[in-house]
């Protein structure tokens, strides 16, 4: 055997190798590519890859890539650093999340997700958990969540949407800053399964004060996760 046969077999023993574990893996845990039926995947990377593809020509479609620059907002709170994509005060900006979020425009959420995502860059996260919904909130659907499904696509890690509110409480946007702090605790949320040991980052829409997603972050390390930083779309302060 030469040098170049070796490693062509090598090559091979490897894919077969990894498919023979994505086998095994799908008669444990079943899971195929939801797009071309790939067993072991939920998304395989040639899939996942294309829908970045599709999703980026949508993002520009709608016109999103305008108000997206590469001044990434940075604040650091007491037990967690936030990176913003964008500036919630800006006219344009505003005037994007008031339709995302009050008008029902469930459709915006994941390109707005991939913009975000290709905004930060990488992450170091294996996880990303979004921010649950206020008990009894009358939206219809949890709009960080959508943000977050669209990051996950780009970046290719899993998304958690496992976590939700234990109590009702005022909202927050309707409070002064020093009844904020006391408005919310880590105890508030809880999660539906193990995050021990996993390492995760946080999604939410608007970083304002900033005492949602610190408690948020309290609530993950005491289930035992690892929390990297987290995510918004939006920060209220440069």
């Amino acid at each position: 055997m030469n040098a170049t046969t070796g490693v062509m077999s090598l090559y091979t023993l490897r894919g077969i190798s990894s498919r023979l574990r994505a086998y095994f893996l799908h008669l444990i845990w079943p899971s195929s590519c939801e797009v071309c039926g790939r067993i072991g995947e939920s998304l395989c990377e040639s899939c996942r890859q294309e829908r970045i593809r599709r999703e980026a020509e949508s993002d520009k479609a709608r016109g999103f890539y305008r108000i997206f620059t590469s001044d990434i907002i940075t604040r650091e709170f007491d037990n967690v650093t936030v990176y913003s994509a964008l500036y919630y005060h800006d006219i344009h900006v505003k005037t994007v999340i008031h339709k995302f979020k009050e008008e029902g425009r469930r459709d915006m959420g994941h390109p707005l997700g991939v913009c975000m995502a290709r905004a930060f860059g990488e992450t170091e996260a294996d996880y990303i958990i979004p921010a649950p919904l206020r008990m009894n909130s009358e939206r219809m659907y949890n709009q960080t969540s959508e943000l977050a499904k669209g990051m996950c696509d780009y970046w290719g890690v899993e998304l958690l949407d496992v976590s939700e509110r234990t109590r009702e409480r005022p909202h927050q946007m309707r409070l002064g800053a020093s009844d904020r702090r006391n408005n919310i605790a880590p105890d508030d949320f809880k999660f539906m399964r193990d995050i021990r040991g996993l390492r995760v980052a946080l999604v939410d829409d608007v970083c304002t004060t900033g005492y949602t997603l610190m408690a948020f972050a309290e609530a993950c390390r005491l289930a035992g996760a690892k929390v990297i930083c987290a995510y918004t779309l939006s920060s209220t302060n440069r």
